[in-house]
């Protein structure tokens, strides 16, 4: 849909620079469904509200630091007073601390997704939007909600009582209710997934993070037709970081999922084929020298299949497990991998404990603290900035909420239906007992690779060898040791574990799947008829 063409938001503030920088964060939160209208005191918001009607484009809310005239009416509009969330959105704060991009801004945005899914619901319209209830501590709850947020559905979370095995309930926009839907079904019901168009494609990527994304896009630049099988939703762990800094172009960084949500339109204006909650099982080779992609539809038992003249191997790593009593058990019920951003404000008066020592942990930390009473940083290490970047470690420092433990570790979760208290060890050795109901494990990855099943060559960590190390010193720039596939980002041995780098193995990778095509072309279909730009 044309910028033109979505319903619109209006912004109206009487600071130029405070007005221009809340609407960049609100652009970026609704980029793919709402476009932000600047204008500035409440006589501009009444002369567009009236433009506007006259054009017949929908408005779903009014941002206003003053309220507007008495009889500034749209049909539909709603009207929130942004002066009460002043101190919550950039142009709010001064300094370094705006230049960060800390403060809870996801106080706005919730009044904001709260308000946009009744006008949604009210105008009847198309954009996919959900209310879901369940325990806070439910597996089945969280699941839904990460999956939701990171895939940039707006949905209204309302916790029952916490009790554990509560049903998940998942309202829909159209009304139909879901009960404990499967992640599969619930993106098939909010069209997150579209009927694929063919059985064959030139390139298959398995993994939708930027690796991924990033090898899609420059392939269908190229003219080839290409699958994105993803097993969740888009940016993989990136998708899930609340603040990636140090990308190029963004001096004042952006969201993992903001990220994710920019990939994925552009992958999807140049024709890719997005293929999210398929969990890819095994990749074989045909008699005719294409390659067959099973996968599997997360929560089910369904399988389907896909072939391609090339696969793109980008399943990046999962997070490292914790080897301590009780952290299977209390699994999704207090103790959690990764860190779901739309838990934080859960979070409220509670005191929330870490485990990790890399960038993602330390951002983790700071964002949890705007909402937490306290975010304590479990590090085995002695030295945080030895493998946390230094601006990190500097801004966790001089956080007061934010609280670092060096040399201790996990030895037990507590607790019976949710977590209730961690027992943590020393390097002496001594023991102390906390009072804990969420515990965030970020320590580093491991390569999701054990659903190859031995198809590719693997390093001694299991990262998938590539160029001499895979097929030997005839094969292309990241092919593996079977012809015709290739690896990217961060399941490839030797890369570099960087959002940056993924991309830029995803754009390089085209150009060996041009001298692929060129040396098998009977594998690829014309590609003038497949040019998604």
């Amino acid at each position: 849909m044309a910028d033109a063409e979505l319903p619109v938001i209006v912004l109206s503030d009487s600071d130029p620079l405070r007005r221009h920088e809340t609407a960049e964060l609100v652009q970026s939160w609704y980029r793919t469904s709402f476009r932000v209208l600047q204008v500035g005191g409440p006589a501009e918001v009444v002369r567009a509200l009236t433009s506007l009607a006259d054009r017949k484009v929908p408005v779903a809310a009014v941002l206003a630091d003053e309220a507007p005239e008495a009889g500034a009416a749209h049909p539909g509009v709603r009207w929130l007073p942004l002066a009460g969330h002043r101190g919550t959105v950039p142009g709010a704060r001064t300094g370094e601390e705006a230049a960060d991009g800390d403060g809870p801004a996801e106080h706005l945005r919730e009044a904001l997704d709260d308000s946009l899914c009744t006008w949604n619901a009210d105008c009847e319209g198309d954009l996919p939007t959900a209310e879901v209830r369940g325990s806070r501590f439910s597996p089945a709850a969280y699941a839904v909600r990460d999956f939701l947020g990171r895939s940039g559905v707006l949905f209204r979370w309302v916790p029952e009582e916490d009790v554990r095995e509560a049903p998940v309930t998942v309202r829909l926009g159209d009304g139909t209710e879901l009960v404990n839907p499967s992640i599969s079904a619930l993106a098939e019901r909010l069209g997150l997934i579209r009927p694929a168009a063919q059985d064959h494609y030139d390139v298959a990527v398995i993994g939708g993070g930027p690796g991924g994304l990033s090898a899609a896009v420059y392939a269908a630049a190229e003219g080839m037709s290409v699958v994105v099988i993803e097993d969740d939703a888009p940016g993989g762990q990136a998708g899930s970081t609340s603040r990636i800094e140090n990308y190029l172009g963004f001096p004042v960084g952006l969201t993992g999922g903001d990220l994710a949500q920019r990939a994925l339109q552009q992958a999807r204006r140049a024709r890719v084929e997005w293929q999210p909650t398929r969990v890819a099982s095994r990749v074989t080779t045909t008699e005719e020298g294409a390659h067959a992609v099973d996968f599997v539809k997360a929560g089910t038992d369904e399988t389907a299949s896909v072939t391609a003249a090339a696969v793109v191997v980008a399943t990046g790593v999962d997070w490292n497990r914790l080897r301590a009593p009780g952290v299977d058990r209390l699994l999704h019920s207090g103790v959690y991998y990764g860190s779901c951003l739309s838990d934080a404000p859960s979070t409220a008066g509670e005191d929330v404990y870490m485990v990790g020592a890399g960038n993602s942990a330390g951002q983790a930390a700071l964002y949890f603290a705007r909402y937490a009473r306290s975010v304590t940083l479990l590090v085995r290490g002695t030295d945080l900035t030895a493998s946390m970047s230094s601006y990190l470690v500097q801004r966790i420092e001089r956080t007061p909420g934010v609280k670092v433990l060096l040399g201790t570790e996990v030895a037990e979760c507590l607790g019976g239906a949710t977590l209730t208290g961690l027992r943590l060890r020393d390097r002496r050795g001594e023991e102390t007992t906390v009072a804990a109901h969420c515990l965030y494990v970020l320590i580093g990855g491991r390569p999701s690779t054990e659903w190859l099943g031995g198809a590719l060559k693997l390093d001694d960590r299991g990262y998938v060898l590539t160029g001499s190390g895979g097929a030997g010193p005839d094969t292309l720039p990241m092919e593996t040791s079977r012809p015709g596939v290739f690896a990217v980002g961060d399941v490839r041995s030797g890369s570099v574990k960087r959002v940056g780098a993924a991309v830029g193995e995803g754009a390089a990778v085209a150009q060996s799947l041009v001298e692929y095509r060129r040396r098998h072309p009977e594998r690829f279909q014309d590609a003038r008829t497949s040019c998604g730009f």
